[in-house]
């Protein structure tokens, strides 16, 4: 009787190996993943983090009569009533207490899952106006450019600024979550400034704001062009140049 025929085992090895490491770097992978936000953005996300820039003997920036920490208390305030009802909103803080930088990281990491969107205004040059929007992770590259194209369609004025950024800040880089940081005006611009003076243009941009997220939640990455290309970098931390939000 015929023996059945051997298969010689060194013809597995190529693809056992090639196995073996595409489980590697799949491995290698997730950490990367956690850590520096290289995935797609989010979608169908029920909660949001709001952070209110600066506060308590923080003033952040002050010009022309205002102070930047009074200001984004009021935008993420009314942020927080146009979301009610759709989102569960998480507020950093919610009156005038100082809070640190790496404190409200590590608030924002409590609620996996969720988005953090770092509300604040600018001071510069008076010639300089409208929105700037900072991002990082790759995670966070859509709701930044929706966040940044609704806050130009409610801006009244804008000149010169340095528009949407890819930049490592401690509120860009260091959550967990995906994470913007905007800019929502000059209060050194005369006509900016006026305009933030009202009622009705604070709720304008809040309104922007808000739509921003429901898009995001409603449709992911859909419509806002190519994920860009990961950047493996270490978390910022207060020593870095400019990392002063």
């Amino acid at each position: 009787m015929m023996s059945a025929p051997t298969f010689p085992c060194w013809r597995l090895l190529p693809r056992l190996c090639c196995l073996a490491l595409l489980s590697l770097l799949a491995a290698c992978q997730t950490p990367h993943e956690s850590v520096y936000g290289n995935k797609p953005g989010p979608k169908g996300f029920s909660t949001v983090v709001l952070d209110a820039g600066h506060g308590g003997k923080d003033s952040g920036a002050r010009a022309r009569g205002q102070m930047e920490k009074s200001l984004t208390l009021d935008i993420a305030q009314r942020v927080k009533k146009e979301l009610a009802g759709d989102f569960r909103v998480v507020m950093i803080r919610d009156g005038d207490q100082f809070v640190d930088l790496d404190d409200r990281v590590r608030k924002a990491n409590r609620y996996d899952g969720g988005v953090l969107v770092s509300i604040h205004f600018n001071y510069g040059p008076r010639r300089l106006a409208g929105p700037e929007t900072y991002w990082w992770r790759v995670d966070s590259s859509s709701l930044g450019r929706r966040l940044h194209k609704n806050l130009l369609a409610a801006c009244s004025v804008e000149s010169g600024n340095r528009g949407l950024v890819r930049r490592r800040l401690r509120l860009t880089r260091n959550p967990e979550i995906p994470c913007v940081l905007v800019e929502c005006g000059y209060l050194t611009n005369a006509r900016e400034a006026a305009l933030l003076k009202t009622p009705e243009y604070r709720a304008k941009l809040a309104k922007a704001i808000a739509n921003a997220l429901k898009d995001q939640k409603r449709h992911g990455d859909a419509g806002m062009g190519p994920l860009p290309a990961p950047i493996i970098a270490p978390p910022s931390k207060g020593s870095d140049a400019r990392d002063s939000f």
